[in-house]
């Protein structure tokens, strides 16, 4: 990053050479998806990117937030009940589970979308999988990338309503990881987007709403309500509603008086339709303005995500041309392929590999007479025409704007209202935490220490080892009617085994920790030396017990996960081995990563599975029949239940209120309005006893015309709750069935 400020080289040493999370914030165009791009290509540890969409993970390379742990998308209480029933929730694979153990840094882009809660259910998974219980995100670093005065955390009235006891506010630094251990903050302060220093500080003064005079003066000289869209101006139209900007390319297009063309998309394997980056089935015509969604990966660059051309031709081949202001020659338009990656562990290596699991190839153009201002964050336009009137969030405004490169290619349809530009006291106050340079530049030296002591000391660490074979031995005690009397005492000799290992560690450990401050090489290279002695001729040892498994089984399930921890506890004892024993007076970083890399899985294999144990087979079976007949006549007595829906419709009739209800049930408001929805629905409730017959038909208006329950929601500024507009929606047969989203 040597092309960039020293600001960049900071932050980038930071997640380099250091255990250190950071949050990484600057405003729009200051290079924060360029610093992940670069890190992803160099750095040395194992590296997982998530986000909190599709999208916004497709084009950071990595998957979603809730994709990589497993999440339920109900919201989580931080409390000792709320974390063991989000871990009874998640079933993860022993795959996923190794790559997070095996997981050393974690980047989470668009941070400032992600929710608290979110947050520390993310928390609760690393330290559970990766028994480290006590340490925040489980040991693993951090990098949060984002910018707060951005597209806020998305949180409902329920959901508000859940976490209003536990959260001051629903930023991710309102989590309680966050309080426990904040990150470094580190802010990117080149604008690469803008050039025009008037522009940039009027952005600047729009994200922090604290727009002088004079830059609100040259805001309302870009106003201009009579703009028509035409064909020769390169703009494109920024609203905050989905349903608007696809009107308005429908329109558009369908004025063209030209040939329709179709182009469908080539999708391979598991590519979830809400990541698509554009429309799978694409319908052009010449002289439709399009945008560019992608950056060309040719050169000379002729493209970039957010361009805006028209197309110009399209040949009896299909091919498409498009044709931009600033370029003379026609630009050829050739498929882009975009990619849905899973993070795996290569059982030699141990390292954290990306896995292909589908494609998606298209044209990289969208029709581009209008996109909304969320669909627009991360590109930039030469000139966009834009609507913030109904901005319904913090940040829209600010988002709309800084997309263009100056305040010349700007036109408002409607005028920038003051109260349009608010921001969350909450984000005022975290600002704070901004560190100078100077600050930064210490406590780089102090980390860089730290993290290579630590380095050293994790090679002498059994915490995996010990973890999974405890693991092992509960699992094989609860199903100990399926194995061999002989299997829990060996379980528990190599057990003992691995405890006793890791008690000595931690014990040089702190001997290591004080050569180390006493600066005695010669100390330090004679202990490393006995060290890797005495742990190599043990783990050695264990090995040799663990290649002769005194352990049998009559369950194939039972065999499997037997199977699968045993062999994770050999590969953690041998990749221990490894590193002691190549491990001398250079103990730096960059050798420890090599090492890390050189390692190679033994041969191991294992099968504990065993099926001439007749009687205890039969014994099993009896067992197994008894389960599964009490579990029958428990699901059959469920299943005689009065459903909850129809419990809430008898009371509603017996009186009652719905807060009345909903306290009486322990439900939250709105899911007594989703139960009496049904009822509005049937005929036998009127929607005219919940809400004031004046509002009916107008939100009836909005919902036929396409639009969301939230922008609704907005449009009402407040006088409906979202349970009120379920219940008008709940008597429109043809979207009575239709989600939230």
């Amino acid at each position: 990053m040597k092309h960039l400020t020293p600001i960049y080289d900071i932050a980038n040493q930071f997640a380099q050479y250091t255990q250190t999370s950071i949050f990484i914030t600057g405003n729009a165009g200051t290079g924060k998806t360029t610093f992940l791009r670069k890190l992803r290509s160099t750095t040395q540890k194992q590296i997982a990117v998530v986000a909190p969409t599709g999208v916004a993970a497709i084009n950071a390379g990595g998957v979603t937030i809730h994709s990589f742990f497993q999440l339920p998308f109900t919201p989580f209480v931080p409390t000792i009940e709320g974390e063991h029933n989000l871990m009874s929730k998640i079933k993860m694979t022993s795959m996923r589970r190794k790559v997070i153990q095996e997981l050393e840094l974690l980047v989470i882009d668009e941070i400032s979308m992600v929710r608290a809660d979110l947050l520390d259910e993310i928390d609760t998974v690393l330290r559970h999988i990766r028994y480290r219980k006590n340490l925040p995100f489980g040991g693993v670093q951090v990098i949060f990338i984002g910018d707060l005065y951005q597209l806020p955390p998305v949180v409902t009235p329920d959901v508000q309503e859940t976490l209003a006891p536990y959260y001051e506010g629903f930023f991710f630094f309102n989590s309680k990881v966050i309080q426990q251990q904040p990150p470094t903050y580190i802010e990117f302060d080149t604008i690469f987007r803008q050039e025009d220093t008037h522009f940039i500080k009027l952005l600047n003064e729009v994200r922090l709403n604290q727009l002088s005079n004079e830059s609100f003066e040259l805001l309302q000289q870009r106003y201009n309500p009579d703009y028509k869209i035409n064909k020769e101006d390169n703009s494109i139209l920024l609203t905050t509603h989905n349903a608007k900007a696809e009107r308005i390319n429908d329109e558009e297009l369908a004025k063209i008086k030209a040939h329709t063309h179709t182009f469908k998309a080539e999708i391979s394997g598991e590519f979830p339709e809400k990541n698509y980056p554009n429309e799978p089935t694409l319908t052009l015509k010449e002289g439709a303005k399009v945008m560019f969604i992608a950056n060309d990966s040719g050169y000379p660059r002729r493209y970039f995500n957010g361009k805006i051309g028209v197309i110009s031709r399209i040949d009896e081949e299909k091919r498409v041309f498009v044709k931009c202001d600033d370029i003379a020659e026609e630009i050829s338009v050739s498929l882009e392929l975009w990619e849905n990656i899973r993070y795996t562990v290569n059982k030699s290596t141990k390292q954290i590999e990306e896995e292909l699991l589908g494609s998606y190839s298209q044209l990289p153009l969208r029709l581009a007479w209008a996109i909304t201002v969320h669909k627009s964050q991360g590109l930039t336009f030469e000139k966009a025409v834009i609507d913030v009137e109904a901005a319904f969030s913090s940040g829209q405004t600010y988002v709309a704007l800084s997309r263009c490169r100056s305040l010349e290619g700007i036109t408002l349809l409607s005028p920038i209202h003051r109260a349009n530009l608010w921001i969350d006291n909450n984000v005022k106050a975290y600002t704070n935490n901004k560190k100078e340079f100077s600050e930064l530049s210490s406590q780089l030296n102090q980390e860089k220490e730290y993290f290579n002591q630590k380095l050293l000391f994790e090679i002498f660490d059994f915490t995996n080892s010990k973890g999974l074979i405890e693991e092992l031995l509960k699992n094989t005690e609860k199903d100990k009617m399926f194995f061999s009397t002989e299997t829990i005492p060996y379980l528990i000799t190599i057990y003992r085994e691995i405890v006793e290992l890791d008690r000595v560690a931690y014990l040089f450990q702190k001997q290591l920790k004080q050569i180390i401050k006493d600066e005695n090489l010669e100390i330090l290279k004679q202990r490393l030396e006995d060290a890797a002695n005495y742990f190599t001729d043990n783990i050695e040892n264990t090995i040799t017990l663990m290649r002769a498994p005194q352990a049998e089984t009559d369950s194939r399930e039972a065999a499997n996960i037997f199977n699968e921890l045993f062999q994770s506890i050999f590969g953690e004892l041998s990749r221990r081995k490894h590193l002691i024993c190549k491990i001398n007076e250079d103990y730096s970083a960059e050798r420890i990563f090599e090492l890390k890399k050189s390692f190679r899985q033994p041969k191991f294999e294992i099968n504990v599975y065993y099926n001439h144990f007749e009687t205890s087979k039969k014994e099993t079976e009896k067992k197994v029949k008894k389960e599964k007949k009490e579990k029958k006549e428990k699901k059959e007595k469920k299943e005689k239940k009065t459903p909850t829906y129809e419990i809430s419709y008898q009371m509603y009739k017996e009186g009652k209120t719905i807060e009345e209800i909903a306290k009486e049930r322990n439900f939250t408001v709105g899911t007594i309005e989703n139960h009496l929805s049904r009822y509005i629905t049937t005929g036998e409730i009127s929607v005219e006893e919940f809400v004031p017959e004046e509002f009916i038909a107008p939100v009836k208006e909005l919902f036929s015309a396409g639009e969301t329950l939230s922008s609704i929601f907005n449009t009402m500024e407040g006088n409906l709750s979202f349970g009120q507009l379920r219940m008008i929606r709940a008597t429109m047969p043809e979207l009575a069935s239709q989600s939230d989203s």
